[in-house]
């Protein structure tokens, strides 16, 4: 038995939205859905495919908050009221909290919709849309939002973008597959939960290999322009490999085509060949489409195939995963949150974190900077390791691995500790030969750079407190890390920093009798989280035990921690002005910060 009703007349419908509103509002869930279809048997006969794509009835989910465009007939906005806690007329404005907008297609106008839709996607709120050719189409689409659907439908993802194989339970076909697969029958005769069609379209379709899914309705007449078929010369693909949008059983029917769901002031074919509308006169109680022309492609396509335990809008999530592409809101979507998703509880936000692709950009660019630049000869044991986490950064960080949670994990851990491994191995080097050039990254880099005024200004010494100058200096090249200097009239050059740098301090005592051992404390404070190697460094002169020859310390973002170090001075040790260094290393980006201390003659016992 259907859980929904066919009402020709107006007035039946009327009566019929109360009653059922009624009953429902006393927990009697036994009446089946009214939809005023008037004269549309199309209509009628989208309520046949729902019957078994729907056996039951649910709650719908209810939005925050819910705005009416254009004229609707009471009966029509009373059926729509228990969507949203409250409803307001007219244009809707920002704010916080799903919203609903209920109008028909020709009054769902970018102009209209652009600035909410632009401040969603912004802040990542759910917007719903609920639509039609005409208001039996969007009584149609309100009826279905009370639909349950059968446990036993079925996730299909077919696409026409993609070759390469996916992992997973869901019917799949893409490009190498398409060619031998009848879509219409499958499409047509299963039940499905969640369907995705993805390739390149138009308005009017969305080309699956030598399949199309097409927009043709048997109603309306067209007011503009359409395609090929609008004119009688047929369709522009095989006609027997046509699969109508409104044929497709799936709770969600998501169109990742471009212009596959253009709002009424964007289009340019007539309604009677919009491909979201066709797909509004089916069963599908979501319809997913994208505004204009995209780049959606397999990141989107597997974030859609793996969220199925999620609530909230997938017009959101899919905007969200294309904001690294492009900063304005791609897919809308017809339909509440679809049952084909056991929790209706809106997720948390989808939020783009920008520290992956900073941190795979800085090590690359360093990694080229150690290794293009002539600052390490071609013997140097660590270029290797420079060349793997560059060639890692600029081969592997593509948009399908950074855009997919597990793939981008995966890389990130790999690169990561191909890192930090190179880390250790530079903070030995540094301690073991201090003379090896890495200890002189800022001679180097400095002779191929130039001092940046605007970013030049005076500060405390961090040494003795006068007057100091910090000023960064830009490299020639793209391939010269900048670097930060920080020089005091008094103490001298007394710091320099890779940009990105970790940010060091230290402290010991003013003087030390030759074979006696200095005390060292030194501060380290990192930009990002993670590992940092600290060592400190002395003249080969004092002829000095280092102990121990560097830390690694685990810090949070600007956590600061302080180690020490011991150094054994030579009883021959000259006594004179002498300075050490304390460098840190995180990310391949090296600091140094030096120190003075004298040494005094050996201690008389």
């Amino acid at each position: 038995m259907s859980v929904f009703r066919a009402v020709s007349s107006f007035a039946d419908f009327g009566r019929e939205v109360a009653e059922f509103q009624a009953a429902w509002s006393e927990g009697r869930r036994e009446s089946a859905v009214p939809v005023w279809t008037g004269e549309r048997s199309d209509l009628v006969t989208a309520l046949d495919l729902a019957s078994g794509l729907y056996p039951a009835l649910r709650q719908p989910p209810r939005c925050a908050a819910g705005a009416v465009l254009g004229d609707l007939p009471e009966a029509v906005r009373s059926f729509a009221h228990p969507l949203a806690r409250q409803w307001t007329d007219g244009e809707p404005s920002a704010g916080d909290g799903s919203l609903v907008i209920l109008g028909c297609y020709a009054d769902l106008r970018m102009e209209v919709l652009g600035p909410v839709l632009i401040d969603a996607c912004r802040r990542g709120r759910d917007v719903f849309l609920l639509t039609g050719r005409d208001p039996h189409s969007l009584t149609w689409m309100i009826a279905k939002q009370y639909g349950e659907v059968a446990a036993v439908g079925e996730t299909g993802l077919f696409t026409d973008l993609d070759t390469e194989p996916v992992s997973t339970s869901a019917t799949y076909y893409d490009s190498r597959t398409l060619g031998g697969a009848d879509l219409g029958r499958i499409a047509a005769e299963r039940v499905w939960k969640r369907v995705m069609v993805s390739g390149h379209g138009t308005e009017d379709s969305i080309n699956l290999g030598a399949h199309t899914v097409c927009g043709l309705s048997p109603v309306a007449g067209p007011a503009r322009p359409g395609p090929t078929c609008a004119y009688g010369r047929g369709c522009y693909k095989p006609e027997d490999k046509l699969v109508p949008a409104h044929r497709v059983r799936a709770a969600e029917l998501v169109l990742s085509g471009c212009d596959s769901g253009a709002l009424a002031d964007l289009a340019s074919y007539s309604p009677r060949y919009q491909l979201l509308l066709n797909a509004v006169d089916g069963p599908a109680q979501t319809v997913v489409a994208a505004l204009s022309m995209h780049q959606s492609a397999r990141v989107e396509n597997l974030i859609w195939l793996d969220s199925a335990d999620r609530g909230g809008s997938t017009a959101r999530l899919l905007n969200a995963s294309l904001g690294t592409m492009h900063p304005y809101p791609t897919f809308i979507q017809v339909g509440l949150p679809s049952s084909a998703y056991g929790d209706m509880a809106p997720p948390a936000p989808v939020l783009e974190d920008e520290e992956p692709a900073g941190l795979v950009k800085d090590l690359g660019s360093r990694a080229r900077g150690f290794l293009m630049t002539g600052m390490l000869p071609a013997a140097h044991p660590l270029r290797e390791g420079f060349a793997k986490v560059a060639e890692q950064a600029e081969t592997t960080a593509v948009r399908p691995v950074m855009g997919l949670a597990v793939e981008r994990a995966a890389f990130l851990r790999s690169l990561r500790d191909e890192a930090r491994s190179l880390d250790e191995a530079i903070a030995v080097r540094i301690a073991q030969r201090p003379d090896d050039g890495l200890a002189e990254f800022s001679r180097f880099f400095g002779d191929r750079s130039s001092v940046s005024l605007p970013d030049a200004t005076t500060t405390p010494c961090v040494l003795c407190g006068r007057t100091a100058w910090q000023y960064r200096r830009r490299g020639f090249s793209a391939r010269v890390p900048d670097t930060t200097a920080h020089v005091c009239l008094s103490c001298g050059p007394v710091g320099y920093t890779m940009d990105g740098g970790v940010r060091l301090d230290a402290s010991a005592a003013p003087t030390v009798f030759a074979g006696a051992t200095l005390r060292i404390e030194a501060t380290v404070e990192p930009l990002r989280p993670g590992p940092v190697q600290v060592g400190v460094i002395v003249p080969w002169s004092l002829r000095a035990r280092i102990s121990p020859a560097t830390h690694a310390v685990r810090l949070g973002r600007r956590e600061r921690r302080s180690v020490l170090f011991d150094v054994c001075l030579d009883p021959s040790a000259p006594p004179q002005e002498h300075h050490f260094t304390v460098f840190g290393v995180q990310d391949l980006a090296i600091s140094l910060l030096r120190c003075p201390f004298a040494v005094l003659p050996p201690e008389e016992a």
